[in-house]
C-alpha cells in the first residue's frame, strides 16, 4: 500500500528522524488536519490543549500578553516545526498564545493518541523527550540573549539560529515575518531594529532583500553576541 501524503511528509521532516516507521504510520492515521486563515488564534494561554500541533505550511507565532496588552513574541514556527509539546501530558495547560501569521495548514495529534501509543511502545516517549530537551536549551539561550546582550547581539543571535534554505545557490534566512514581528522577538522597536539591520548590512555582515537575508559573515555576527557588547537599547 502506498504511503499517504501526510505520512510522506512526516518521513521528510527532521522532527521525526529516528522514529520507527510503524509509529509514524500510527501518528499519520490519528492526525487531525486543520487549516486556518491568517491572524487566527490557534491556542490561548492556559487553554487545555492536550496534544500538539505540527505546521505543514504557513507561520504560527508564540507570544505572551502583558496586563497592559503589550505583546512579546517568543518564537515563530514554520513548516515542519511542532508546538504545544509541553501540553502533551499532565494537565496540558498551554503557557502562551499561538496565532497564525499567514494562511496555515496544521495537523493536530491528541494527547490521548500519544498516551495510547506510549503504553504500547514506550520508546516514543524518548523521542519526544529529546525534542523537548532541545526546546528547553533553545529557550535558555533566548533568555541569555535577551537579558545579557545588546540589540546587535540579540539580532545576530536570532539570525545565526534561524533556519536557512538554499535558493539559487545561496543560503538565505527566509524570515517569512515582517520586521515589526521580528522586533517583538528581539525586544526592540521597529525603528531600532531597522537601524540595526542597516548597520549590519553596511558592515558587510548580511545582505537584505525584502523578508530574506543572506548571512555574509557568520564569524562577524558571532562576535556581536558577546554579553554586554553594547548598551541594551531599544
Amino acid at each position: 500500500m502506498a504511503d499517504s501524503p501526510l505520512l510522506l511528509t512526516l518521513k521528510s521532516l527532521s522532527f521525526f528522524q529516528g522514529m520507527p516507521v510503524a509509529l509514524m504510520e500510527r501518528l499519520a492515521r490519528g492526525a487531525v488536519p486543520r487549516t486556518y486563515p491568517a491572524r487566527v488564534r490557534v491556542a490561548s494561554e492556559r487553554e487545555n490543549v492536550r496534544g500538539f500541533f505540527l505546521v505543514l505550511t504557513g507561520k504560527v507565532k508564540l507570544f505572551k500578553l502583558a496586563e497592559d496588552g503589550k505583546e512579546q513574541t517568543l518564537y515563530v514556527f514554520g513548516p515542519g516545526e511542532p508546538f504545544c509539546l509541553g501540553s502533551l501530558f499532565g494537565e496540558g495547560l498551554f503557557p502562551a498564545h499561538a496565532e497564525t501569521l499567514s494562511r496555515s495548514r496544521l495537523v493536530f495529534f491528541s494527547g490521548e493518541l500519544l498516551e495510547e501509543m506510549a503504553r504500547e511502545d514506550p520508546s516514543i516517549l524518548f523521542h519526544f523527550l529529546r525534542v523537548v530537551s532541545r526546546r528547553l536549551k533553545d529557550a535558555m539561550e533566548m533568555i541569555e540573549s535577551l537579558s545579557l546582550r545588546g540589540l546587535l547581539g540579540r539580532v545576530a543571535g536570532f539570525l545565526l539560529h534561524a533556519r536557512e534554505e538554499d535558493r539559487d545557490g545561496r543560503r538565505l534566512v527566509a524570515l517569512g515575518i515582517s520586521q515589526r514581528e521580528l522586533a517583538k522577538i528581539v525586544g526592540a522597536t521597529p525603528e531600532a531594529l531597522s537601524r540595526t539591520l542597516g548597520r549590519m548590512a553596511r558592515q558587510g555582515l548580511v545582505r537584505i532583500s525584502g523578508r530574506d537575508m543572506e548571512i555574509l559573515d557568520r564569524a562577524g555576527l558571532a562576535a556581536l553576541m558577546a554579553p554586554d557588547r553594547e548598551p541594551r537599547g531599544r
